[in-house]
């Protein structure tokens, strides 16, 4: 189902448009948490909902744990607020997982963007026993990562296992992210 960008904006009296535009790093984390964190301040403070946060995504993807300091705000103001993610161009890797954590029914994606799925990478290095150390930090964050994108799209675990089997980078076309339930309307 394609809609025009234009009914996209149509319903929005102010938008509150943040975005997401490169890697999932510290640098590029900071205004999207901040402006997380202002509308969940703002919520808590005039106690009223609020109109959509619209969220705009195009990333290789990135750290894994500032992507979940991310997705776990965009859960918190989910609660009181509508997320409208839009993804463009590319979702990759971590930023898979916010663009499936914007609210059910109004996770847009634009027609030519691809998205791709892959294990947890590191680049790490030092002793044997840092490495030991950091290769079992990532087992677990890629359960977690994988446990969060389970429960907001309609892959299973196993599913994701076999995608990303292979160890290779996984793509997919727009048409495939709605019907795995990453995002629901192609724009």
């Amino acid at each position: 189902m394609e809609e025009p960008v234009e009914e996209f904006l149509e319903d929005v009296e102010e938008p509150r448009i943040i975005g997401l535009y490169g890697d999932i790093d510290d640098d590029n984390s900071k205004e999207l948490v901040a402006s997380l964190l202002a509308y969940i301040h703002e919520i808590k403070v005039t106690e009223a909902e609020l109109l959509p946060v619209e969220m705009v995504i195009s990333t290789g993807g990135g750290h894994v744990s500032d992507m979940f300091a991310i997705y776990d705000l965009m859960r918190i103001l989910r609660e009181g607020c509508p997320i409208n993610t839009l993804a463009i161009g590319k979702v990759m890797s971590a930023g898979v997982l916010l663009l499936a954590a914007g609210t059910k029914g109004a996770r847009r994606i634009g027609k030519h963007c691809r998205i791709m799925l892959h294990h947890v990478t590191t680049g790490e290095q030092g002793s044997i026993a840092d490495i030991g150390s950091t290769y079992k930090e990532a087992y677990v964050m890629e359960k977690m990562m994988f446990d969060a994108l389970v429960s907001e799209s309609a892959l299973t675990s196993a599913q994701l296992k076999r995608m990303v089997k292979s160890n290779t980078d996984k793509f997919f076309s727009a048409e495939e992210a709605v019907k795995m339930g990453i995002a629901d309307i192609i724009v």
